[in-house]
C-alpha cells in the first residue's frame, strides 16, 4: 500500500520550470519546421511513447497532440494545444485548463547564421505524480534533456 501512496503523491506546490539554450548546426528556418512536427516527437524524445494528432491548423500544422509519456512503471497520458509563430520562428504549448498535468513551454530558434541558430527552451511542468526520472536522473531540470535529445536529431537527419 505504501508504494501506490508514493506513486500518487502530492504533487508540488509550484510547478518546476527549467530552461536551457544551446547552438544548433542547422539554419534557424530548418530546426523550427523539425520542432514544428509534433507526431515526429517519439522518434527523437525517448521518454514519449506515442503522438497522435487530434486538431490541426489551417496551415496543417498540429493544434491539439495527444501524448503518451514512460514513466518508470506505467505511463502518463496527456494532451498538448500548440501555437505557432513563424515570424519569430517559435512553438509553444500548453495543457488545457482542465488537465490534471499542467505542461507548457515555449521553443524559439535564433538564426546565428544561414546554417547555424540559437535554440532558447522553457518548460514548466507540474505532474499529478511522484516522477522518478525528473527528480533524480535529470536533476530537476527537464528541459536540458529535451534539448539535448533535439540537437541529437538534428545531427542524425542532418
Amino acid at each position: 500500500m505504501a508504494a501506490i501512496a508514493l506513486a500518487f503523491d502530492t504533487p508540488s506546490l509550484t510547478p518546476l520550470s527549467s530552461e536551457v539554450s544551446t547552438t544548433l548546426t542547422v539554419g534557424a528556418g530548418h530546426a523550427y519546421e523539425v520542432f514544428a512536427d509534433a507526431v515526429e516527437v517519439p522518434r527523437w524524445l525517448p521518454i514519449v511513447q506515442s503522438a497522435r494528432v487530434l486538431a490541426r491548423h489551417a496551415d496543417s500544422k498540429p493544434a491539439r497532440v495527444a501524448f503518451t509519456r514512460k514513466l518508470e512503471r506505467g505511463s502518463l497520458g496527456y494532451t498538448l494545444e500548440y501555437s505557432y509563430d513563424p515570424t519569430n520562428l517559435a512553438v509553444s504549448w500548453t495543457t488545457p485548463s482542465t488537465s490534471n498535468v499542467i505542461l507548457s513551454g515555449e521553443a524559439r530558434f535564433v538564426p546565428l547564421s544561414h546554417r547555424a541558430c540559437m535554440m532558447l527552451y522553457r518548460l514548466v511542468l507540474d505532474l499529478p505524480i511522484v516522477d522518478d526520472l525528473i527528480n533524480s536522473e535529470l536533476d530537476k531540470h527537464p528541459a536540458s534533456l529535451v534539448v539535448a535529445e533535439f540537437r541529437e536529431h538534428l545531427r542524425r537527419l542532418c
